[in-house]
């Protein structure tokens, strides 16, 4: 069981110095600074936020950013990634608005970064989905649809998945999405054919986006890793998602595993102008039924 004086998880343990470091410079002690920052802060909260044992809303980095006279810029970015690995999968979605949030949340993180890959071995990746692929999938999720959205709302995930896509458009950042074959062929409820047609062609389409890598997995090869999708957020935040929410991995041993695992994907998988042709002749192969 963890100690109460160890920090819950990597990047809020750096966050932490990272505040610590700014006050210091500035000369403040904790008291000080709290007394500054005013109601609601006494040097324990301090104490907490930087040894990473709470963490600190935005408006309250902001205002430690502007007592210390710090670019609050980075520490907002490190917030984010910390506050991804301080929350589960399952805690957001228990929040008001649930899974709205959470797609709105991971724009936000991703956004902090210049380096994303993701591995999903048997589902299209969310930022590469189509509106009618986004929906269908929601709608055939009978558990979703019970603990996290009411299928009414289904079209409010659409648009905050679609929000989610757009930073693929920005210049500035790289980009790997690697599917196993499975992916291509899964459908989900009443996900119907001409719908996952349509994606396998956006597919094609998605792989020549500059600053992005899109690549196959087929069966014909030997898959080099086991079938667990993750993503990897620059090479210092992992997620794995589970039927039990999402874990969340800091440790850099632990993340420079699977940034080996995505060296490996890409040895084996096609990749690029191959992977689009894989998509579309499959999509051509496919029948409706």
């Amino acid at each position: 069981m963890p100690s109460d004086n160890l920090p819950l998880n990597h990047a809020l343990g750096a966050l932490g110095l990272r505040l610590r470091a700014a006050r210091e410079a500035s000369g403040l002690t904790g008291a000080d600074l709290a007394a500054r920052l005013g109601r609601g802060w006494k040097q324990p909260k301090v104490s907490k936020i930087e040894t990473g044992r709470q963490l600190i809303s935005l408006d309250e980095l902001r205002a430690w950013a502007s007592e210390t006279g710090t670019d609050p810029a980075p520490l907002l970015a490190l917030r984010e990634k910390a506050a991804a690995e301080y929350s589960s999968h399952q805690d957001r979605l228990s929040q008001e608005g649930g899974a709205i949030p959470l797609q709105d949340e991971l724009t936000a993180l991703t956004r902090t970064c210049t380096y994303l890959a993701e591995y999903q071995p048997a589902l299209v990746p969310g930022r590469l989905q189509t509106p009618d692929y986004i929906r269908e999938k929601a709608l055939g999720d009978v558990d979703f649809l019970a603990e996290g959205l009411p299928a009414d709302q289904v079209g409010h995930l659409v648009a905050a998945k679609l929000r989610r896509q757009a930073i693929l458009y920005e210049p500035g950042r790289e980009f790997v999405h690697i599917v196993g074959e499975a992916a291509l062929h899964m459908r989900f409820g009443p996900m119907t054919t001409a719908t996952l047609r349509a994606q396998l062609l956006h597919l094609a389409q998605m792989s020549s986006l500059p600053g992005h890598t899109f690549a196959v997995v087929p069966f014909r090869v030997g898959s080099p890793v086991e079938p667990f999708g993750f993503a990897l957020y620059d090479h210092d935040l992992v997620r794995v998602e589970t039927s039990n929410g999402v874990v969340q991995i800091s440790d850099p041993e632990a993340v420079a595993r699977h940034v080996r695992r995505v060296e490996r994907l890409l040895e084996v998988a096609s990749v690029g102008a191959d992977a689009a042709r894989f998509c579309r002749e499959l999509a051509e192969s496919m029948t409706d039924g």
